[in-house]
Parts: C-alpha cells; sequence; structure tokens
C-alpha cells in the first residue's frame, strides 16, 4: 500500500514540475459545479480510439487540479495535468515532439465537454 501511495505522489509531482497548471490564469469566474466526478476515461465523439483519462484526489470537488493521460491514435499515450473550476476546464498534454498542447473548454453536462487546441474542437463523452 505504501508504494502505491508513493507511486502516485511521485507521479503527482513529476506532472505538476512539467506544467505549470495553475487556476490563477482561469479566465472565467464561473463556480457551477460539474454533476459528476471528472475522474473517467473520456473518449473524443468523432475517434473511438483516442481517449483522456482525468484523475483527482478529490472526485467530488466542484473546482480543483487533476493529471491523466491522452491516448491518441497516432502519438500514443501522453502525461497531462491542468484544472477546473465549475464548468471551465483546461490541461496541457505533454507532446513527445512538439511540447505543451493546452486544451480549453467546458462540461456540457456532466457526460459531455467541449474542448479547444491549435490542432482544432473536440467533443468529449463518457
Amino acid at each position: 500500500m505504501k508504494k502505491v501511495i508513493l507511486s502516485v505522489i511521485a507521479v503527482l509531482l513529476l506532472s505538476l514540475l512539467l506544467f505549470t497548471c495553475t487556476e490563477e490564469s482561469n479566465p472565467i469566474d464561473n463556480n457551477t459545479p460539474v454533476i459528476d466526478p471528472i475522474t473517467n476515461t473520456w473518449t473524443v465523439q468523432s475517434d473511438s480510439n483516442y481517449t483522456i483519462f482525468f484523475r483527482t484526489f478529490d472526485s467530488t470537488a466542484t473546482k480543483g487540479v487533476f493529471w491523466g493521460a491522452e491516448n491518441h491514435p497516432n502519438i500514443g499515450s501522453t502525461d497531462l495535468c491542468g484544472f477546473f473550476d465549475g464548468v471551465y476546464i483546461e490541461f496541457d498534454v505533454k507532446r513527445p515532439f512538439d511540447g505543451r498542447l493546452k486544451f480549453k473548454g467546458k462540461f456540457i453536462d456532466s457526460n459531455r465537454m467541449e474542448i479547444q487546441s491549435s490542432e482544432g474542437y473536440l467533443v468529449l463523452t463518457r
């Protein structure tokens, strides 16, 4: 059990060092709560082979930080971290050759979110 806890802490610390994710950069002051926990595997609506996994310590919170992984069909699995505040979500994905890719978006409901990056617009469902 101690090894699991230490592994989780190590991954979290590494993620925090790799990315600069702060709530201060949140441009929206919207405290509408997310209906369900963010912790889950989300699938890109247009490509079922493209998934994004989010994990947070407190799945009942309406705002907080999270980490996870993007499983891109062409790039493979890469780490991510970010924050959510009510319906607003923002996260960075570490891409192997391109550096960081920033996603910003919002929850439409508890099972759907719309996000935008320099690569385009995505709809995620769970």
